[in-house]
Order: structure tokens, then sequence, then C-alpha cells
């Protein structure tokens, strides 16, 4: 076959096998459902949230998961479907710094990060409990423990301390409060300046009511590209910024009885230990059907710059001969006028020639940056907390409670989410800044389903 039609039909295949994974949901398909999640509408949120495309999958399960809990809706066929499905797909990867993560590959070639899987987990154990199968809630929170407390090297593993403070809410509801002690020490261990944590740890008896509030909408991904020497290799450079103001929260009762409100860290770490494993299973990654895209891309921009450059080479060149040329007619004659508009055209085509090479590289990598840019595609759990408030009160509360928040948030609970030994509550704020969702007002009523 000849050359060209060779380079023919590997650019036809590279732009078939480019557009083969247009059924991946993007930033825009999650826009509708971001803004009312945003304004803290889990309902509106939950109906806006993309149909068609990834359904079913990891992490859609999960996403949706948690736009029902947080209005105290339990489902848990499809979080256990999931749990049953990856039961048997962790896989375990050390780095040379000794560092110890583990990483699970789902059946749509998805590599679930390690906060991703304990928090489906947490979500399962959560719903049991709303839907009074305290055993079954307790199976998970375990299961979710044992993840957050692998014995692997202790500057290695995954733990959290804002999921151990979660996690000591799901044992309490489930009627744990031993275990619970343990995860609120365990907080206090990776954070001493955590001391409420440690006082609850030390507490014999569980208080009377616990409210868990979930802060933040869970962090904003954007490119990160080092584009000054070879844009094609920063591809999945992305960053993640967290969104939640982590405003102070205010808590009463019905009786105007106020609690004192708790702030855990935030999620930060989660994402920079995220990036971390990423950049461990990079090749893993490449070779999955969420990295490449990334990869033909980046080949048909190469393709197209090469071709490009060719051509401004050759343009280059040839005004650079005829300039020479002409310039050596007028040598040979003796016209100054044709020696000096020869050497006018030799300079016109080797800058000609340069700005075709340019211009080419700079239209090239902006096709690229639109097509392969991985903040619109980038594969993670969108609807995840980003940190929590938590306050006690020795007495039972009188419902309905208020929350609020220094930026202007209020929040109405009808009911605690589960009443026994003691009542706990888990509610959402998205404590999101002015610039993410307008000036759209942030308030919500959650009732007891």
């Amino acid at each position: 076959m000849p050359k060209p039609a060779r380079l023919l039909l590997l650019i036809t295949f590279l732009l078939i096998t480019g557009c083969s994974h247009t059924s991946l949901l993007s930033k825009q398909d999650y826009q509708k459902s971001q803004d009312q999640f945003l304004q803290g509408n889990a309902d509106d949120a939950y109906l806006s949230f993309p149909r068609g495309a990834e359904t079913g999958n990891f992490i859609t399960t999960v996403e949706k998961a948690y736009l029902n809990l947080i209005q105290g809706k339990a489902q848990t066929k499809q979080l256990q479907q999931q749990v049953e499905i990856l039961e048997n797909r962790v896989r375990y990867h050390v780095t040379r710094e000794a560092k110890t993560f583990f990483y699970l590959q789902t059946p749509e070639d998805y590599y679930a990060s390690e906060h991703e899987v304990i928090w489906l987990h947490l979500l399962l154990s959560w719903a049991y409990s709303l839907q009074g199968q305290n055993d079954n809630a307790c199976v998970e929170a375990r299961q979710a423990s044992s993840l957050l407390s692998l014995p692997w090297s202790p500057a290695g593993h995954f733990d959290d301390p804002t999921l151990r403070l979660f996690l000591a809410g799901l044992w309490s509801m489930c009627g744990e409060w031993r275990e619970a002690q343990v995860d609120f020490r365990a907080a206090w261990y990776m954070d001493n300046t955590l001391t409420w944590a440690l006082e609850l740890a030390n507490r014999v008896q569980p208080p009377a009511s616990l409210i868990i509030v979930l802060g933040g909408p869970g962090p904003e991904v954007s490119w990160n590209p080092e584009l000054n020497f070879n844009p094609l290799r920063s591809s999945r450079q992305v960053s993640f910024k967290l969104r939640g103001q982590r405003s102070a929260l205010y808590i009463s009762d019905n009786n105007k009885r106020p609690l004192t409100t708790h702030l855990s860290p935030d999620a930060r770490k989660w994402y920079e230990r995220h990036l971390e494993r990423e950049s461990e299973l990079h090749e893993l990654i490449l070779d999955s059907a969420f990295g490449g895209k990334a990869t033909t891309s980046g080949a048909i921009a190469s393709t197209k710059i090469a071709a490009k450059t060719g051509l401004g080479i050759l343009a280059g060149i040839g005004g650079a001969a005829l300039g020479i040329v002409i310039a050596d007619a007028g040598l040979k004659s003796g016209s100054d006028d044709l020696v000096r508009n020869g050497l006018i055209i030799s300079a016109a085509g080797i800058t000609w020639g340069w700005e075709i090479i340019s211009d080419g590289y700079r239209s090239s990598v902006k096709e690229f940056k639109q097509d392969v840019d991985p903040s619109s595609e980038y594969r993670y759990v969108r609807y995840l907390p980003e940190y929590l408030w938590l306050a006690w009160s020795e007495q039972p509360l009188n419902f309905p409670v208020t929350l609020s928040t220094s930026a202007g948030s209020r929040v109405t609970l009808q009911n605690p989410s589960v009443a026994g030994r003691t009542s706990v509550t888990i509610a959402f704020i998205p404590d999101a800044t002015m610039s993410y969702y307008g000036r759209a007002k942030q308030t919500n009523t959650h009732n007891k389903l």
C-alpha cells in the first residue's frame, strides 16, 4: 500500500476511535443537576440527573444513591449490586516510596479511588439503617472500617479523620457505640485538634441525640496542563478545587435550645491521594476505556502538527529558493533592485513558512485541548461531601430542628433519621460560595420519608 494511503487509513482509524467514547457523561451533562445541587435542591438535582449513558455504572450508582439518601430515601438494591460485582476486584499497587494504594477496577473499566470505594460501603450502611436493617448496616460499616484499617505501612495506606467521624456516626445509627468510640478515637489520633472527637471516644454512654451535617458540594475539576514544551504529554494533569465555604453552623431545636457544632477537616487529602494514585496507575488508566480518548486525540494532534510543520518547511524552503534565484539573477545582470527583491522574497518565504508551522501548532493544540480536556469527561464521583459538622445533645431533641450557616443557608429537619438508643440525624448543606450558584436562594426542607 502506498505511504499516502497508509497515512490516510491511520488518520481515519484514529478519528473513528477518537469518537468511540461519546457515551461518557461530560461536565456539561451534569450542569442542570449540579446547579440544583449547589442550591440545596437534592430532589431536583436527582430529577435533572443525566439519563441514558453510564446507567448502572459505579459512578452514577453512588452519585444517585447519595442524592436520595440526603433526602431520607434509602435504596439498597443498586448499591448492594455494586458491592457484589466489585467484591473480588480489589487489586493492590505499591509505589517506589513504599506507599500502598488499593484500587478497584469496575466492569466498565473505571478505576475507583480509595475514598470512593469506602464511600460505597458507608452509603450502604446508611441506607440499611434507614430501612431498620441494623445488622446489615453494621456489616457495611465494618467493611468500611476494614478498608480504612488495612494492615499496611502506617505511612502508606489510606485513612482519613472525616471518613472516620462519619463512620462513627453510622456505628451509632446501627446501635454499636463501642465501635463508634474506636473511630472517634482514630479521628483524633490522625488530627489532634479534634479534641471533641476524643471527648466522644471517652464516653461510656452515647449521647441522646447526634446530628451529622454533610457540607460542601464536592470539588470542581479543571485541566492543569503544562503546555510550554509538550502539550501532548499533559492530558491527564488535572486539579481539584473544593467549593465549600466551611461556614459556621448553628443548630437549635423547637425549644430554641442551641447545640454546639464542631467542624471536621476537609476532603483535600482525598483528592491529593487520588491524583498521586492516578500518577501511579497512569499506564493502566490510559489502557482503559476512560483513558483511551486522550491517547487517540494526542495522536491526531501530533499528526496535524507534523503535517503543518512539513507544509511550513516546504513553503519556507520554496520561498527562500525563489528569492535566491531572483537575487542571483540580479547579481549577474547588475540590478540592485532584483538583488534587493530577491532577498526580501527569500526572507518573506522563511517568515511565511514559520507562520504556517506556528499557526498549525497553535490550532492543533487548541483543537487537542478542546477535544481531550479531561476536566470535561474526567471520571470521578461528583456528589460527595467535603467536610461535616457534628453536634450532640444529652437530652432528646424536640423536632423540628433548624440548621443555619453564617453564609445564609437554612435547613429544617422534621424528624431524626433513626430514633434508636441514640437518635441520629444526617443532613446536608451545600455551603457553596455565591460564585458557584449565583443568587439563588439556598433553602430546603428535609422530611423523613
